[in-house]
């Protein structure tokens, strides 16, 4: 009953994407009136600059009003109801008691490092380092669309398959071995580290934590309930290769890179995906990589990927840690009792199930075989410490006030 449900809802789902596919020009987001593909230092510091970034100013502002609204309702909800509004109320008002910050893990801030890195590097590359290797074919990174970029991306050329094709056949060589040995060098690991939406999600998700805005509980109900989306756009994009038609309307990259270049990029229904994958990412950590299409696309080689998610299933204590900080809502990590290799699929290698995990060498990621970062008691409960010490201090404080003023214990 489940799956013929979820059948009749992905049908439906991909009817409503097709419709705007077919619609997708007569729904613009932002047109300019002529699109400017020339980019040049000296533009990157003109007022003309500014002006190819009207749309990602609008994109910002709505999504900014978004998540305000959605806040202020949230509230409303809560007080309204009358028998949970006590508690609710209670979550959204107060400051929320989170487990003590970590230290950073080497791990997290080299995922970092090379996710900022290569963002700049595929947005401003071209003007950097010029051309020289503009052949290369990266399966996300670069959008097509930016002319001044290093890479080219793999996405435009399996969505848009006859122009492809069109090109000498040293070219589709090099296309279809780049994009592959991408793909088996990295799997999903590029979802982590390289791709600029999941840069701009984690930035996200980090502007929630430091407002100490309460995010979204994600249960298997709710993941469930995504994956007709997440099917409907793999089923959309895959179509699209073959009946013809253009995925970058839809794709919310066009809205990031290219005009952050400087190209004057007009916006359509990719424009509007966007601002719901920016409040979408400020509630939900990673919120677009769960209904992603080439994500999961690359994720059906993570058979062959070099980065694997390793698991020590005697020293799991099923403690669930894992499963909570997955952004991707993968329970088997936390489930398997078996296996040593428990990579999924939908894994986008970014170790937070490591990072949170309190025994040692429960989990671990690997590349080709060697340990690159590994679960340690010691790497969760170095934030407790501080706790600690801060609150032996305020006990040796009152036991010194209790002393002066005489005062019984």
């Amino acid at each position: 009953m489940r799956s013929r449900k979820r059948i009749v809802i992905t049908v439906l789902v991909c009817i409503a994407l097709v419709l705007l596919a077919y619609f997708a020009y007569l729904l613009p987001f932002y047109e300019f009136v002529t699109n400017d593909y020339d980019v040049s230092f000296e533009k990157l510091f003109s007022w003309e600059y500014l002006k190819t970034l009207v749309p990602l100013f609008i994109i910002i502002a709505l999504a900014a009003v978004g998540i305000v609204l959605i806040i202020r309702l949230r509230r409303i909800l809560a007080k309204a109801d009358k028998n949970t509004s006590r508690f609710a109320h209670a979550r959204t008002e107060r400051p929320k008691a989170q487990a003590p910050k970590q230290k950073p893990a080497p791990f997290m801030v080299v995922r970092w490092i090379v996710m900022i890195g290569f963002s700049l590097v595929v947005i401003f590359g071209g003007l950097i380092f010029g051309m020289g290797v503009s052949s290369l074919s990266i399966p996300i990174l670069s959008c097509p669309w930016n002319s001044e970029e290093m890479t080219s991306s793999s996405c435009y050329y399996l969505s848009h398959l006859g122009e492809l094709f069109e090109l000498p056949v040293s070219s589709i060589l090099i296309f279809f071995a780049s994009t592959l040995g991408f793909i088996i060098l990295l799997g999903r690991a590029i979802c982590a580290f390289l791709c600029p939406m999941g840069l701009v999600q984690d930035i996200m998700d980090k502007i929630r934590r430091k407002t100490k805005t309460e995010g979204l509980q994600m249960n298997e109900k709710m993941y469930g309930a995504l994956k007709p989306i997440k099917w409907s756009l793999v089923l959309v994009f895959t179509g699209l290769c073959f009946a013809g038609g253009n995925f970058c309307n839809f794709c919310p990259m066009v809205a990031t890179a290219p005009i952050l270049a400087g190209i004057s990029t007009s916006l359509y229904v990719s424009g509007f995906i966007m601002v719901f994958v920016l409040i979408a990412g400020f509630f939900k950590r990673r919120a677009f990589c769960n209904i992603c299409p080439l994500g999961y696309l690359m994720g059906l080689f993570h058979k062959v990927s070099l980065f694997r998610v390793k698991k020590d299933c005697t020293a799991c204590t099923e403690c669930g840690a894992c499963y909570e900080a997955c952004p991707m809502g993968i329970k088997m990590i936390y489930t398997e009792r078996e296996k040593t290799d428990v990579t999924d699929a939908n894994c986008i290698m970014c170790g937070e199930c490591v990072r949170c995990c309190p025994e040692d060498n429960a989990l671990s990621l690997t590349f080709a075989g060697a340990r690159i970062y590994t679960a340690k008691r010691k790497n969760v409960m170095s934030g407790y410490k501080p706790l600690l010490l801060e609150r032996e201090a305020a006990n040796e404080h009152t036991d010194l006030t209790d002393a002066k003023t005489g005062t019984p214990e």
